[in-house]
């Protein structure tokens, strides 16, 4: 344990999953932060949550079930942050959902449910945590967005490539609109990173579109794009803010 987010308060969405967000959490205890957590899986969290707490402390762990893509759970989720800490340090927006449906066939309500999960999910924590993050003495905001948003593959992912575009967009207009308060506001970019549902239900030519562009010839891990997170997150990252940073890619 490093302490270097020794004091800060960080929420992390989607954080209960085997990938990058449950990753991160860790990294961020072990580092010394006190992290809430949020994920649409109550069950999950639950679980997740109970782990950390015996691994951690329980005055460190909030855990809150909701769909991060639902205005009244995300204003619900801030709330009992400011009830449980009474200040926010930074928001890592990790929710995300790809639901590959061929071009031009794709249904304009699965259009607007990856958007919403994909996109307006993290304008709605954004905004929630603005008034928290104006009040810390260091502020930041990372935002994970996809390869897919630069380099989609060809399998139906229209949705999931315009939503990941436009979190690069709103990364780098809420750079803007932060930097008098001293907000940062940054962008994680993975490409194919490696968990144990990454094949389950997905073509295996459409990972393999994905391994095709390795530079490095191998599959990113939840723990090096964590690793990325914390660096934009952490004072070693203070003068770093509008930017995208690929990794796995």
């Amino acid at each position: 344990m490093t302490d270097g987010f020794a004091g800060k308060v960080v929420l992390v969405n989607a954080a209960a999953g085997a990938g990058i967000g449950g990753a991160l959490v860790r990294k961020l205890l072990a580092e010394g932060a006190s992290v809430a957590i949020s994920d649409i899986s109550g069950k999950r969290l639950d679980r997740f949550a109970t782990e950390l707490r015996a691994e951690f402390g329980d005055d460190r762990v909030l855990a809150r079930a909701g769909d991060a893509g639902d205005e009244a759970d995300v204003e619900a989720l801030f709330a009992a942050v400011e009830e449980w800490a009474g200040r926010l340090d930074v928001l890592i927006n990790s929710v995300g959902l790809n639901q590959l449906d061929p071009w031009p066939n794709l249904p304009v309500d699965r259009w607007n449910l990856v958007l919403t999960a994909s996109l307006t999910a993290h304008y709605l924590h954004a905004r929630a945590a603005w008034p928290l993050l104006q009040r810390s003495s260091s502020p930041a905001i990372v935002n994970i967005s996809s390869l897919a948003s630069e380099s989609p593959a060809p399998f139906g992912e229209v949705a999931y490539a315009a939503a990941k575009a436009g979190v690069l967009g709103l990364t780098r207009a809420l750079a803007t609109e932060g930097a008098p308060s001293g907000i940062r506001v940054n962008a994680v970019v993975p490409g194919l990173i490696w968990n144990e549902r990454l094949t389950a239900g997905v073509a295996p030519e459409y990972v393999d579109a994905y391994r095709s562009k390795r530079l490095l010839g191998r599959d990113g891990e939840p723990d090096e794009v964590a690793d990325v997170i914390l660096f934009l997150a952490s004072e070693a990252g203070r003068n770093v803010t509008g930017q995208a940073i690929k990794v796995g890619a």
